[in-house]
Order: structure tokens, then sequence, then C-alpha cells
């Protein structure tokens, strides 16, 4: 009986502590699709969310850069396309593994949590080309 209860009270203080923070993400991820990077992120919670910020920066360059403000909509599962992930990049390739860093802001009422994700997979130099080249004609 005393597990019972300690299991209760366990699952009382992580629901208060999610209401607290009034986001619960579950997921953010940044995935290379041959010249575009998708970024996903899985909400529990939105409770208190005014908005999310997501920012890129390149591991040559020394701030984030905002891409989009999105208003929270009720969905689990958000999804942004960086189809502009090549402009302007062309030397942030290096050494130094992949090439960028995303950051997603969530604003809420209270404070605001920060999360990052780095693409896994440094796309080839064909790909980089390729994505250089369709970005100049966007």
């Amino acid at each position: 009986m005393l597990q019972k209860a300690s299991v209760s009270l366990f699952l009382l203080v992580l629901l208060g502590v999610s209401l607290a923070f009034g986001a619960t993400v579950t997921l953010f991820q940044a995935n290379y699709d041959n010249s575009t990077v998708h970024v996903v992120r899985e909400v529990a919670n939105e409770s208190g969310v005014q908005n999310y910020d997501l920012y890129r920066k390149a591991n040559n360059e020394p701030t984030f850069t905002k891409l989009i403000t999105i208003s929270p909509s009720g969905q689990s599962r958000y999804q942004y396309v960086d189809a502009a992930v090549y402009r302007g990049s062309a030397n942030s390739f290096g050494s130094l593994g992949s090439p960028f860093t995303y950051r997603l802001m969530v604003r809420t009422t209270t404070d605001d949590q920060s999360y990052n994700s780095t693409p896994g997979q440094t796309p080839s130099a064909i790909q980089r080309s390729w994505g250089s080249i369709k970005s100049m004609f966007r």
C-alpha cells in the first residue's frame, strides 16, 4: 500500500512540475533530408505557452538567427522545413562535424525553456552543392 501511495505522490509532483513550467516538450529533433533540414518537435502539454521561437546557428557564426515564431495551436507535433539552410553557409561545413545547431525557445507565462538539436548526419559535398544551387533560385 505504501508503494501505491509513493507512485501517486510521484505522479502528482510530476504533474505539478509540468504545469509550473507550462510546456512539456517530448521531442526536439533536426534531420537532413537532401537539400533541406526537417525540424520536428512534439509536445505533451502547451499550458501557458505564449509562442515557440526557432533559431539556427552555423558553427562559424557567433549567434543564433531567428527563423520563425509560431503560436501554439493545440497540436502534439509541429514540423518546420528549413529550405534556406544552404544560403550563405558555404564555409560552415568544416571539421567540427554537423554544421548547424537549432534552438527551440518555448516562451511561457512563467519562464522560457530552451532546447538544442544538431542534425546527426552531415550531408555530402554533392548534397551541399545541389542545396546551394537550389537556394539561389528560391
